[in-house]
């Protein structure tokens, strides 16, 4: 018995989120580029205490003008926006993540590097 194949599927992501890693160029590619977006997630952990995870991403950026721009303004603790789709690393050895988010839009959403004030 063959699967059965959706008439249409979705794949985009949307995440907000602190840059982890600066960008950085991918040799093996050309005109790409990855960087680690952090997001967080708060709850009540099982003992009634909070709990905070902390979960990476590895973003890709391929449009050429995109990886221009991030590779000369972006750094490490600005707030990012950024809407993508899921592909499967190309290049594990440069980062264990295997899947990455294609970047297709991004946006600064606090040129701030530094924590928030209380």
């Amino acid at each position: 018995m063959e699967p059965l194949q959706p008439k249409r599927t979705v794949n985009r992501v949307i995440l907000l989120g602190r840059l982890a890693a600066p960008p950085e160029p991918v040799s093996e590619a050309g005109n790409v580029c990855q960087m680690v977006l952090t997001t967080q997630e708060q709850a009540i952990g099982p003992t009634g205490e909070p709990a905070v995870r902390l979960e990476p991403h590895l973003l890709q950026v391929e449009d050429a003008a995109l990886r221009d721009f991030c590779l000369r303004h972006l750094t490490v603790g600005q707030i990012l926006y950024v809407e993508g789709m899921l592909r499967r690393n190309e290049w594990p050895e440069r980062n264990a993540m295997p899947v990455v988010v294609l970047v297709r839009k991004l946006l600064v959403a606090s040129w701030d590097a530094g924590e928030p004030s209380a």
